[in-house]
Order: C-alpha cells, then sequence, then structure tokens
C-alpha cells in the first residue's frame, strides 16, 4: 500500500480505530499537554504498520505535529543504529591500474 497516499485519503481521515484513539486520548497529545483545543494539530502515530489500512486499536498514538516528529526521528535513529557498520570495502573500489607507476624511479 502506497503510504502517503492512504495517510492522505478519505479512508484514514475517516478511520474509526484512528478517530477512536483521538477521542480517547481526549484530543490531547499524548507525550505533552498540546491538544487540538489549543490549536495544535493531532495526528495518529502507527505503532505498527504490519496492519496499513485495516488498523487495530492498540495500532495508533495520538501525538501532537512535534511530539510525531520526535518520535519518529527516534525510532529512525534506533533503526539506523542497529544497522552493522560500513567496511572499507564497501567504499573502496577496485583499483583497474596502480596508483603509482613502479617503472618510474622514486615512486616505489
Amino acid at each position: 500500500m502506497d503510504y502517503a497516499k492512504y495517510i492522505s485519503s478519505s479512508s484514514w481521515r475517516q478511520n474509526l480505530v484512528r478517530l477512536r484513539e483521538l477521542e480517547a486520548s481526549g484530543f490531547q497529545c499524548r507525550l505533552c499537554p498540546n491538544s487540538s483545543t489549543s490549536g495544535h494539530v493531532l495526528e495518529a502515530h502507527h505503532r505498527t504498520y504490519s496492519r496499513i489500512g485495516c488498523e487495530e486499536d492498540g495500532d495508533l498514538t495520538a501525538l501532537c505535529r512535534d511530539c510525531h516528529k520526535g518520535v519518529t526521528s527516534m525510532l529512525r535513529g534506533r533503526r539506523y543504529a542497529e544497522l552493522s557498520p560500513p567496511e572499507a570495502q564497501d567504499y573502496l573500489k577496485p583499483e583497474s591500474a596502480p596508483l603509482f607507476d613502479p617503472s618510474t624511479p622514486g615512486t616505489k
């Protein structure tokens, strides 16, 4: 499923699980005091992407836009940190010719 297309669709805006989470949170961010009544945009953060389009209760968390960006950034950072570090051969290309001409005096 195309995530960006889904999130901008009427199916997402009318999603009952999303609406229930926003209501259950009191239309307030679950991490800070920002709320829709104080003019903040609330978003539903996907805690799992395994059921996109068929979300279940507990799959979403109401967050203000700032907290949503922070949580997403932290989770991406964790995924990045779990990657194996790159090795030199990942960056080095095999040489097709020696860097210096060994027949030239003083380049040994």
